[in-house]
């Protein structure tokens, strides 16, 4: 906890034991976003996501902060990263909030920030939406250059070819796109580092996962509660994937080896990403555009569908006979992890039918024992002391040494004699423990109100964000059926007092569906129907299984502008 002078409470983090050890896993691309407000007080909830083996979304520490500036946005950086074992993450997304890059470039130097296109994007409406040829050219011309250009040569070209046509050299918001593109063009970014998962499908699967929290007027304690609840429901999301994965063979579509090969490894999710590039190949016929000894250049036509629309796109492909080293300029296998139907098409008519090992990738096998599965997190928000984290780091160490000695009888024996000598050795010096609690580092205690110490932490103050007004922001689809809801009990209510005051009959009791588990019903002193929930927080169990099905609007990776689903 990060603390005012007065006692009141600034800033919160949290994560839990198995988070931390998934960083290890799945820490290679993290996003990291504040667009809802989830408490009484108005604070950001500020989560850190990465992504799973299956492909879902895995939350890796989150916290609530009072304020969007830079220096708050050093402290949660700070702490994560000093949960996280000092360990940054390679790649982080973001929006294009300043105080966050600023805090990015100071507190991970040398991890690559890119900015989530989905975010900028849906601003081009807001932008450009009031210029003249906005739908009869402008639009379309900004989408085929930020979507279609494969080389950073044509997407110069094309940018300034927009610019110039619409007479928008004195955009000042496109200017600073510009100025930023190395930071959000699909064609730079896949020269870098690949993501896993499209930045829009990860962003709108946590916004539906924590959609139901925005207008929950928790306090702190119910918030983290409610928090713990959603993250058991996505552990046994994934639980159910594994043994989907293990128990449940997807066949194969072709008789290649490659194909196969991917099934016996793969997670299904992951699997059935392969076979879609699979199918691909029968529409696929390569030519050869240059040879250079061991090095070819082939052309691959392709059809890409936008929409009612069907576009035709020209791809390259290099490939080294030698190595068989092959790259596309469709960039799929840097941006998410999975050789695309070009370069299948190539190995096919070279005869290659197995692959080298850098082409498949662990973070989406299903039979690497990965240790975070190994952790029994029993979601204790009071275990903040300074001997239950001298534990974990020492957990941290003994699970490190426990995957070399096993390795070997040998070893087992060695090590299994010398951990007893160390139990003897510390046992007879075994210290009480400690209870000495940091203010940057404080747990909850059962009560509402956390304490520092023998001090009393005070609430939060109401926070006003910026840039985020609530009457512009999108709804979900969990909100909308609220809003049904809500409109169909006030008219019901206005229908039974016009019967009331007429003499007419009186409904003893008016329900309507909770969208949010049980619920108690009872009348006011007016004779009015109250829904007073169980709890006073939301049971987020009407819209956690929206995580998986939540509609997203897919990141045009090989070369298309976004497919709607």
């Amino acid at each position: 906890m990060d603390l005012d002078d007065d006692g009141r409470l600034k800033n919160v983090f949290w994560a839990d034991p198995r988070s931390r050890a998934a960083y290890q896993d799945f820490g290679d691309v993290v996003t990291f976003d504040t667009t809802y407000l989830t408490n009484r007080y108005g604070m950001p909830f500020a989560p850190f996501v990465g992504v799973n083996h299956h492909g879902q979304s895995i939350l890796l520490g989150a916290g609530l902060i009072s304020s969007e500036d830079t220096e708050t946005f050093i402290w949660l950086f700070r702490t994560w990263l000093q949960c996280m074992d000092g360990i940054a993450p390679p790649a982080i997304i973001t929006d294009q909030d300043r105080a966050m890059k600023n805090a990015i470039a100071i507190v991970f130097p040398k991890t690559r920030h890119r900015f989530c296109l989905w975010h900028i994007l849906k601003k081009v409406p807001e932008k450009l939406g009031s210029h003249r040829a906005y739908k009869s050219g402008l639009k379309t011309q900004l989408m085929k250059c930020v979507y279609d250009t494969q080389t950073i040569e044509e997407f110069e070209i094309s940018w300034e070819e927009v610019i110039k046509t619409y007479n928008l050299e004195e955009n000042v918001w496109l200017q600073s796109l510009y100025a930023e593109r190395t930071h959000w063009v699909p064609v730079f970014l896949k020269e870098y580092f690949w993501a896993g998962m499209s930045t829009t499908q990860r962003n709108e699967s946590m916004n539906a996962f924590f959609d139901g929290y925005v207008h929950a007027k928790t306090n702190l304690k119910e918030f983290v509660d409610q928090y713990d609840n959603a993250l058991r429901k996505k552990i046994e999301n994934e639980i159910s994937s594994d043994f989907h994965s293990f128990s449940v063979t997807i066949p194969c579509i072709s008789r290649s080896p490659i194909e196969k090969r991917f099934q016996e490894l793969y997670t299904n999710a992951k699997f059935r990403e392969v076979q879609q590039q699979v199918m691909g190949v029968l529409d696929m016929d390569p030519s050869l555009l240059r040879r250079d000894g061991v090095k070819k250049t082939y052309l691959v036509e392709d059809e890409i569908s936008v929409e009612e629309f069907t576009k035709h796109v020209t791809y390259y492909v290099d490939f080294n006979e030698e190595d068989c080293d092959v790259k596309c300029s469709c960039g799929l296998f840097q941006m998410k992890g999975i050789l695309c139907r070009h370069v299948l098409a190539i190995f096919k008519c070279n005869g290659i039918k197995y692959l080298p090992d850098r082409y498949i990738l662990d973070r989406w096998r299903k039979d690497i024992k990965r240790r975070y599965t190994l952790v029994q997190s029993t979601y204790d928000t009071g275990n903040q002391r300074e001997d239950t984290n001298r534990y974990s780091s020492l957990l941290n160490i003994c699970y490190r040494m426990i995957t070399h000695a096993a390795g070997s009888k040998e070893h087992t024996e060695d090590a299994t004699k010398k951990l007893y000598a160390m139990i003897d050795l510390y046992h007879g010096n075994q210290e009480p423990p400690s209870m000495t609690q940091t203010q940057s580092n404080v747990g909850l205690t059962t009560n509402d109100t956390p304490t520092v110490g023998s001090q009393q932490v005070l609430s939060p103050r109401v926070v006003r964000g910026k840039g985020r007004p609530p009457s512009l922001r999108r709804a979900s689809r969990m909100e909308q059926e609220m809003r049904k809801v809500k409109a169909r009990t006030k008219k019901s209510t206005v229908k039974r007092k016009r019967k009331e005051r007429d003499g007419g009959d009186i409904q003893s009791q008016n329900t309507c569906r909770n969208l949010f588990g049980p619920s108690k019903i009872d009348l006011d002193s007016e004779g009015n129907v109250q829904t007073i929930p169980v709890n006073s927080a939301f049971d987020i169990s009407g819209f956690q299984n929206m995580v998986e099905s939540q509609e997203s609007m897919q990141l045009g990776l090989d070369g298309s502008q976004p497919l709607p689903k």
